[in-house]
């Protein structure tokens, strides 16, 4: 379980940790269509970062996992560009389950691993990854 911090700001909505976080799928947009996909991917990263803030984690690390978040979905919308056309049916949820796995999310384009500031990059971007998925998966009781 991460550590909590009392966390000293008054900010208690992701809005108030990324003033931006309705313009991220326009930033990740390739093709018109791709913002309902973006919008839909950031109605499930919202409620995840209003958990990590609800936990108490520092401002820090919730803006950590924002900007990976933010990651994650550029990624996911440049690879429905790409190569993975046919699923642009799949719904937000399917799209995360699709992408993502217990391993972390699927490799960054513009991150090098063979450069080692950039696998440590790519390593906390898999551990919120990780953490996004169990969030979004059911736990069976």
């Amino acid at each position: 379980m991460p550590k909590a911090k009392g966390n000293t700001n008054d900010a208690g909505h992701p809005s108030d940790y990324f003033p931006d976080i309705d313009e991220w799928p326009d930033d990740w947009m390739g093709i018109e269509e791709d913002v309902e996909i973006g919008r839909g991917l950031l109605a499930l990263f919202i409620p995840y970062i209003q958990h990590l803030i609800d936990e108490g984690l520092a401002r820090k690390t919730v803006k950590s996992h924002g900007y990976h978040l933010k990651m994650l979905g550029g990624e996911i919308i440049e690879r429905l560009n790409q190569d993975d056309e046919d699923n642009r049916q799949l719904s937000p949820r399917e799209l995360i389950l699709h992408y993502v796995d217990e391993g972390g999310g699927p490799l960054l384009s513009f991150l090098d691993p063979n450069i080692k500031a950039e696998l440590a990059q790519h390593m906390a971007y898999d551990a919120t990854c990780r953490k996004l998925l169990k969030f979004v998966t059911p736990q069976s009781t």
